[in-house]
């Protein structure tokens, strides 16, 4: 079979299968507003901003939720086609299936395997943790895309033996000003680097990317300055006058949050000040006592609605957030990290974007979470949904399982040759994981970005084990005299 061939397979499967979803159930997403805000404002030549579109006011802002990628895209899209949603959706979907065909061409480069190349890429084109994004207008679409992307340049560098710094620069730098957990690809990057060459070399390609990630993250930053913004992007609120962040109520709930349906009481309703609908775990306390004072704060706090959250309540929770760590350094640290981790990749409750979503509030998904009679009642209840998210999560474990089985079974023998590449991708995902734990960013949509790099390991891994394509053939000779009369250019 040919390469072309195996595109002619692939890409419409996955192009029809996006579309399908797109169509039949599309939808904005919780973030629309804060992104489709930013793009007018864009689009009316205000620029970066959450003022009101159709007003006056022009306010400057740091891009929304994240680096202003998603809204510029948008716009972008909207320029061509005026307001159009469905040309948005359409453009994730073409632009994934380009990034698909780039990830197909290199696999079969790096495994002189056209049938590896269609095994990936039909396994991407249906995966069910990927395809429902699409419908959506938020980041994960293009999140997934920029990964598949990067992968595809990463799975290319192994193959030609030399980093190709460029398009891996340009990938990274896309996913940070996509969302700043991009930043995580920052470390395949560097491990690449030093396997694929000598230490000289490998930093100065390492620098090139390096370059090209950094340049113009200081350009928007010295923007930033000028416009009288503050040091730190807003965190947890989000209004058109950038208002204090509240830190100390952002430590407090990183003293006991450890799963993603604590956070999304503790945090949603803070994004609009709408305090009075915060909704806090019983598990967020130590005691009796803790709980009435952190009740009275939320009291004080629900008289400031529609308001900048107050400092001196902040500072409060701040102390709390002293007093917690003080208590138990260890389960701050450590232990709530690792339950983070893990509830990341294990709620059998989230939707992967499937129109699915069953009606439950913040603690009814809690109590569900503990109480799996509770679950089994309420998929009797909504039984189609439930299936649905059955299907995407066994697919979800199934993939995780065979994604830890290839880490264990690469120091053998039958994955020399290709033990490196699979290495360095799984430093991608445990990057990304370690980077949302450590900062409470327990949602398991944050994770989507990471899906094709276990399917990646996970299809290669099975395709090495039944010896579908043998050892990936090198240059001979180090690394460090590989690199001697290579020259940038030509590995870039």
């Amino acid at each position: 079979m040919s390469l072309r061939r195996a595109f002619l397979i692939v890409i419409p499967i996955a192009f029809c299968v996006r579309l399908a979803f797109a169509i039949a159930f599309p939808s904005g997403g919780g973030d629309w507003a804060t992104y489709s805000t930013v793009a007018l404002n864009i689009l009316r030549g205000c620029g970066v901003s959450l003022s009101s579109p159709g007003g006056e006011a022009c306010i400057p802002h740091f891009g929304g939720n994240h680096l202003p990628g998603h809204p510029a895209f948008i716009a972008l899209i909207w320029l061509v086609f005026e307001h159009s949603l469905a040309a948005i959706r359409v453009a994730q979907i073409l632009l994934f299936c380009l990034a698909l065909a780039r990830l197909m061409s290199a696999v079969a480069s790096y495994s002189r395997s056209v049938k590896a190349a269609l095994a990936i890429g039909l396994v991407m084109a249906l995966s069910p943790l990927q395809v429902a994004w699409f419908r959506l207008t938020q980041t994960e679409a293009l999140s997934i895309t920029i990964t598949v992307w990067f992968l595809a340049e990463l799975v290319g560098s192994f193959a030609e033996r030399r980093l190709r710094a460029v398009p891996l620069g340009l990938a990274t730098a896309a996913a940070i000003w996509l969302r700043w957990d991009g930043l995580t690809l920052c470390i395949p990057v560097a491990i690449a680097a030093f396997i694929l060459h000598g230490p000289v070399e490998a930093i100065r390609r390492g620098a090139v990317a390096a370059l090209i990630v950094v340049l113009p993250l200081t350009a928007w930053l010295v923007r930033n300055n000028r416009a009288g913004l503050p040091l730190m992007p807003p965190h947890l609120v989000m209004t058109p006058q950038i208002a204090p962040s509240p830190y100390g109520y952002a430590a407090w709930g990183a003293t006991w949050i450890s799963e993603e349906y604590q956070r999304m009481g503790w945090g949603w309703p803070l994004t609009f000040m709408e305090y009075k609908q915060l909704d806090i775990d019983a598990k967020a306390f130590d005691s009796a006592a803790e709980r009435e004072r952190v009740m009275a704060l939320l009291g004080k706090l629900a008289s400031h609605e529609g308001r900048p959250f107050p400092p001196a309540i902040d500072a409060e929770f701040a102390a709390l957030a002293r007093e917690r760590t003080g208590r138990d350094p260890l389960r701050t640290y450590v232990t709530l990290p690792a339950k983070r981790a893990l509830a990341l990749w294990s709620n059998p409750l989230t939707s992967f974007a499937w129109p699915n979503e069953i009606p439950l509030q913040y603690q009814q998904r809690l109590d569900l979470r503990r109480n799996w009679s509770g679950m089994l009642e309420l998929a009797r209840e909504y039984p189609f949904r439930a299936a649905s998210k059955a299907m995407t999560a066994g697919y979800r474990y199934l993939l995780i399982g065979g994604f830890l089985i290839v880490l264990l079974l690469s120091p053998l023998k039958r994955f020399r040759g290709h033990r490196e590449l699979i290495w360095t991708v799984a430093a991608f995902v445990a990057a990304r994981t370690l980077f949302l734990a450590c900062t409470n960013s327990v949602e398991t949509r944050f994770t989507v970005p990471a899906i094709p790099a276990l399917e990646l390991v996970a299809v290669l891994g099975a395709l090495v084990w039944l010896r579908k394509f043998g050892d990936v053939q090198t240059p001979t000779g180090t690394a460090a005299q590989r690199d001697t009369g290579g020259g940038l250019p030509r590995g870039a």
